[in-house]
């Protein structure tokens, strides 16, 4: 009874990675709030738009740093029409774009392309890597075809095995060492004439 008289009710935001200029929203979905400060600080803090810590993603366990994401909004100010494909926020309408769990750690620039999968949502985000593009150089391409294949596809399975028995007995022939007559390992003596 006392323990959820003092439990603290968790305080959700929706989470925006990235705001275009070109009016489409990043938006990664709702998160929960994450701080030991007291909820009436932290909810002022997120009202004001100067929310600072971590913010829980989903049922995923994930924890973002909010200074990764462009904002962090209370979930009364931003609103979601067209079945997710728009949002209502700061008086205007975006286009979303759904941010997938692998670039919600991405700290580059990202870009949107039409989701081949569903019709929702339709646009999907996904990282920007045309100046990565920019570098490749394309004369350093090999000329022909490159074919990968195991590094031991086409040879004897036992030629290692037979090189490192070869070495080993070239090796003791050198050092002259060996077994000798009475069982023991050791130089062997040349044969002395008495």
């Amino acid at each position: 009874m006392m323990r959820t008289l003092f439990k603290k009710t968790p305080i959700k935001a929706w989470v925006i990675k990235q705001v275009d200029d070109d009016g489409i929203l990043h938006l990664c979905g709702q998160g929960v709030l994450e701080s030991s400060d007291k909820p009436r600080r932290v909810q002022k803090a997120l009202e004001a738009g100067r929310y600072q810590g971590g913010v829980r993603m989903g049922d995923t366990g994930i924890v973002l740093n909010s200074r990764r994401l462009a904002a962090v909004v209370p979930l009364h100010r931003l609103r979601l029409v067209e079945d997710g494909r728009a949002a209502e926020w700061q008086g205007r309408s975006w286009t979303v774009s759904q941010v997938p769990q692998r670039c919600w750690g991405y700290d580059g620039r990202l870009v949107t392309q039409k989701n081949p999968m569903l019709d929702s949502p339709a646009l999907i985000s996904t990282e920007d890597v045309s100046r990565i593009r920019q570098h490749i150089n394309r004369d350093g391409a090999p000329p022909a075809e490159v074919v990968f294949r195991p590094v031991n596809a086409l040879e004897d399975p036992l030629q290692d095995t037979r090189a490192a028995i070869e070495d080993v007995q070239e090796r003791r022939k050198r050092s002259r060492k060996g077994w000798r007559e009475d069982g023991t390992w050791g130089p062997l003596k040349e044969t002395s004439e008495e």
